[in-house]
């Protein structure tokens, strides 16, 4: 039975007062989408679905690259069935693995678009639909094969129905599948939008990718939510900033702490003048923490405050930082936030243990995993494998992760905490701590260290750490790299440290 209230796609974007007229999509050499238009396509792509077959909760795949066809395409198909986005990028295996695991029924890639994604689900039996854009239109596309509809209504889903699977590493670090209701999502989504107050005014430039929950969710859902504008751009790269902040005066965008610092770059290279009286007024930086300097010199010279946040597939946005507190992630918007020891039970304000979430917004387990699920539940919340404290005003510091702390000779330590120390020198851009085998401790620490200078020593490097914490935490090795591994999203891969310095 369907409830009532704002809980599903269709609530969200047929039902509330943004203005038709207004634009809902704009796209660098592209006619823009209005809200009327948006609606249409979503209808289209639903209704084109239903034709071929396709019914609510059926899981359908997209698989198209970063455009503002994407964002719609994403959109339409969890407004009626189970949205499952996946990185265009991913090689035939993964492909393989993931329509296994998460029972696929279809796929959607762009018409010419040269993607391993076809070839692996035509080997299963798995329809492949061909997006095909309308040229010059914003988010405006056909579907092929095309099939004729009648003029029925389009079948749309129910608040209890799973409007999105994410892929996430749980707290084992193995990957599991995260299914999202249409009503855990939206909650989210409008939880962020009333804390980061969109109004029908606000310019979203888009920088995430789709596939991630991040980039369906503030800068995309949130902006909609409120009747304002996304800015899609076309495989963004860093040096686009600078035009898209001057053409499109975007008031708002989110990334996370790679893309932040590609931006700075980027800004750093005209004078301060020219960023005066800029457009933005809000930035949100999410999932990774991001170093103190680039936060205190994107905010001094963008002029506005950078918002840490902290969130996650399994719970939606947890906390946001406002008023912002130093080297905190913020207070909760999420229903209950508990820190707890290994045994449950919760700690006081300033004790350090795991965070444990509660809420309307939190999903239900992961699928096919009920020795996990046992183990991530307890007392009716969410153990989301995260450590930090609360301090006496309720604000959350966040200061490792469970499955990543190093255990050397029996002490348990964050590489969060001694990264954050690490990117504090003035010649360090960025960091990552990881371990390695140690025959006197079982685990070592080691660091990788991107330079700011590259006349700093790993002598001066471990003096300064020195002054700063304690001396079992300085790694017992630095290496001076390029570049850090990551996730697409800015998340540092710690076991590639691990496989390659080891």
């Amino acid at each position: 039975m369907n409830e009532s209230g704002h809980f599903t796609i269709r609530d969200i974007l047929f039902d509330r007062d943004q203005d038709p007229d207004h634009n809902a999509i704009e796209c660098p050499g592209y006619h823009p989408l209005t809200y009327r238009d948006l609606r249409l396509q979503i209808l289209y792509g639903v209704k084109a679905l239903n034709a071929m077959g396709f019914h609510r909760n059926d899981r359908i795949a997209i698989i198209t690259p970063t455009s503002p066809e994407t964002a719609v395409i994403i959109i339409s198909v969890m407004a009626g069935f189970t949205a499952v986005p996946l990185n265009p990028q991913a090689r035939a295996a993964e492909y393989s693995s993931n329509f296994s695991q998460m029972k696929i029924k279809a796929v959607i890639v762009r018409k010419g678009n040269d993607t391993a994604a076809s070839e692996v689900a035509r080997s299963r039996d798995i329809p492949v639909i061909e997006l095909v854009p309308v040229p010059g239109y914003a988010g405006k596309f056909t579907l092929e094969p095309y099939i004729e509809h009648d003029a029925g209504e389009a079948e749309f889903a129910f608040p209890s129905d799973i409007a999105i699977l994410l892929l996430t590493s749980g707290t084992t670090g193995m990957q599991k599948t995260a299914p999202v209701t249409q009503k855990q999502f939206l909650l989210s989504k409008q939880k962020q939008a009333d804390a980061f107050c969109f109004t029908s005014a606000d310019r979203s430039l888009h920088l995430l990718p789709y596939y991630h929950a991040m980039g369906l969710s503030t800068p995309l859902l949130c902006t909609w939510l409120a009747g304002g504008t996304v800015i899609c751009t076309n495989d963004f790269i860093p040096t686009d900033f600078l035009p898209l902040l001057r053409t499109y005066r975007p008031t708002f965008y989110s990334a996370g702490p790679a893309v932040h610092q590609a931006i700075l770059r980027e800004i750093k290279k005209i004078p301060k003048e020219e960023l005066k009286d800029n457009s933005l007024q809000k930035i949100q930086s999410a999932t990774a923490p991001l170093s103190s300097g680039v936060n205190q010199e994107l905010e001094e010279l963008l002029g506005v405050a950078l918002t840490e946040t902290y969130g996650m597939a399994e719970a939606g946005m947890i906390t946001i930082n406002l008023p912002p507190r130093a080297g905190s992630v913020g207070t909760p918007i999420i229903e209950s936030l508990t820190i707890r020891d290994d045994k449950g039970s919760i700690l006081r304000n300033g004790e350090t243990g795991e965070i444990v979430v509660k809420g309307e917004t939190v999903f239900d387990g992961y699928e096919d995993a009920p020795e996990e699920n046992k183990a991530v539940f307890t007392d009716g919340g969410f153990r989301s494998g995260d450590i930090g404290y609360l301090d006496d005003d309720g604000y959350l510091f966040i200061t490792g992760r469970k499955k990543e702390m190093i255990n050397k000779g029996g002490k348990k330590i964050s590489p969060a905490e001694v990264d954050l120390v690490l990117m504090a020198h003035p010649g360090v851009a960025e960091a990552m701590t990881f371990p390695v085998e140690d025959t006197v401790f079982g685990e070592e620490i080691a660091a990788l260290v991107v330079r700011k200078d590259t006349d700093l020593s790993e002598e001066e490097l471990r003096l300064f750490l020195l002054d700063r914490m304690t001396a079992s935490k300085i790694p017992c090795r630095i290496f001076f790299v390029d570049a850090i591994p990551k996730t697409p999203t800015g998340k540092p891969l710690r076991r590639e440290g691990t496989v390659r310095f080891s």
